[in-house]
Parts: structure tokens; sequence; C-alpha cells
């Protein structure tokens, strides 16, 4: 019984030396981060908006031009990188002084990376997102401001469906482009035409896709969404990117409504090079094509 009573008293005696130890704050040199994603849930092929606020407080003694702001996703699971965003905000670091208060947003484009097919799947992964200052020429200069855990679940779960109709060819890859961005698209014949899920809310659209002005300096491109012309343009290099925030009224009051890419200028490979083994006629290559709700 007394050897009992000893352990407990021991015990308590541990507790509260161990205790403040326990709950010591790490220093972060005065610096507060208050961080917001958007939207509040978060999938895979995403884009994140990201709402920064640094607030400096009287202990803040200042840092130098070297330093930046890390951010870092990572996946629990494996403990790979999934995405790195470090930058340096428009207001320099060196520039901030004591009570300042620094907001600004960026937004972050989650790849697809969750295969729903694994069997070990269970709906969502957990990814870690750690936020803070380091010095790059110092190590072990790394200040943590912000820690979350975040469970990403697949797009497919709530995004708007998207069929790719008629007028499409086969994703083609090359995995030995120098742009990893680039190294999967779709060819287009002369139209092409995508069938997606009216999710009756603002939606943001972003292509990204490349003509031959090899072949065609002045290859026109027409966006339609049903039977209204988005855009038309004659892309000024190679490559050319657009985004659009589509209003609900735009996709119409129908439970779909059709996306279409067309041009007024084809090829087909083995016309120009009877070496060439394809038939095909091609229009534009699409290497990506992005619609989700609109991050505001």
């Amino acid at each position: 019984m007394k050897q009992r009573n000893l352990c407990i008293l021991l015990l308590l005696v541990l507790t509260f030396v161990l205790l403040p130890a326990c709950g010591k704050e790490t220093d972060t040199k005065g610096v507060k981060l208050d961080l917001t994603l958007l939207p509040g849930t978060i999938t895979d092929s995403l884009y994140v908006k990201m709402n920064f606020e640094f607030t400096l407080s009287d202990k803040f003694q200042g840092l130098n031009d070297d330093y930046w702001i890390f951010v870092h996703f990572w996946r629990v699971k494996n403990k790979e990188m999934l995405l790195v965003d470090d930058h340096q905000p428009e207001k320099k670091i060196s520039q901030w002084k004591k009570d300042d208060k620094i907001s600004y947003s960026r937004v972050l484009f989650i790849p697809r990376f969750l295969d729903e097919f694994d069997i070990d799947f269970e709906g969502y992964e957990g990814i870690k997102l750690s936020v803070g200052l380091y010095n790059p020429r110092v190590e072990g200069s790394k200040i943590l401001l912000f820690q979350k855990s975040i469970n990403i679940q697949s797009a497919s779960s709530i995004a708007p469906e998207v069929v790719y109709d008629e007028g499409w060819y086969q994703s083609e890859t090359d995995l030995n482009l120098k742009n990893k961005d680039e190294r999967t698209w779709r060819w287009t014949s002369k139209k092409a035409a995508c069938i997606i899920e009216n999710p009756k809310k603002e939606c943001l659209l972003k292509i990204i896709g490349g003509v031959d002005k090899a072949k065609f300096e002045d290859q026109k491109i027409i966006l339609k969404i049903n039977d209204k012309v988005l855009e038309e343009f004659i892309p000024e290099t190679s490559k050319f990117s657009k985004e659009y925030v589509i209003a609900p009224g735009t996709m119409g009051i129908e439970d779909e409504f059709r996306f279409t890419i067309e041009t007024d200028k084809t090829f087909i490979p083995s016309a120009l090079n009877p070496a060439v083994n394809d038939d095909r006629e091609l229009g534009v290559q699409v290497f990506f094509l992005y619609f989700r709700e609109n991050v505001k």
C-alpha cells in the first residue's frame, strides 16, 4: 500500500515538473499568422485560395531580406511533399515593423493525386499544411507559424462532371517534355464539345492550350457555352491560357450544358508528311481544362 502511494506521489511530482515544458509555446519572434483556405472542402484538382494575415507584436525585432515564407503540403501517409509555395510577399519582410498587419492572398492548384480505385483508399487522404518563415542561407532558421491537418477528398466527389464528347481525340503523354504542365494533352478536331454538369452557381473556367504557329500564323479559336460565344481570338504565341468567370445564367437552366472549342483551320499530319502515319484532322492542342465553383 505504501509502495502504491509512493508511486502516485512520484507521478504527481513528475506531472508538475513536466507540465510547464509541455505547455511551452514556440518562439515565433513576435509574428502571428492567421490563415484561411477557401473553399471549405478541399479536394485534389482544385484551385485553393489562401488568405494570409500576419500580425506583428511589440516583441518583433525585425528580419532581413533573406527571409522567405514557406508553405508546405505534406502527404502524411507516405511522407512525400505534395505541394510547395515558398514565396516573398509584396511588402518585403525586411520592411515589416512592430504593430504591422500584412494581409494578402495567393491561389494554389492542388494537382490530381488521389487514386479512387486503390483498395486502400478511404475517400480522402490526410495532408499536413505547414507555414512559417525561414532563411534559406541559414540552417535551422525555420520559424513555424501555422500547422494544420487537412483531409483532401477526391475531386470527383463534388466537382461537376466533365464528359469529353464529340470531336476529341484520346489523351496523349510525353514524359520527356521539359514543361511538366505540357506532358499530357488532347487534340481537338475542327470542333470539340464537352458536356458539363450544371452546378447552377458561379464557376471558374480555365483552359491552357496550343496551336501550331509554323503551320497557321493566324489560326482562330472560338470558345462557346451552349450557343453563346465566350470569346474569339487568335493566340499571340503557340501556347495560350484563358480564364473566365462563368455566371449561372450563362450555363442555362438545364442540368447540363455544352462547352465547345472550335477553330477555323485544321491540318492532317500525314498529308503534310507522308512518312507520318497519322490521318487525324487536328485543330487545337488542349493541355488543361478546369471547371469548378469559383473561389473568392
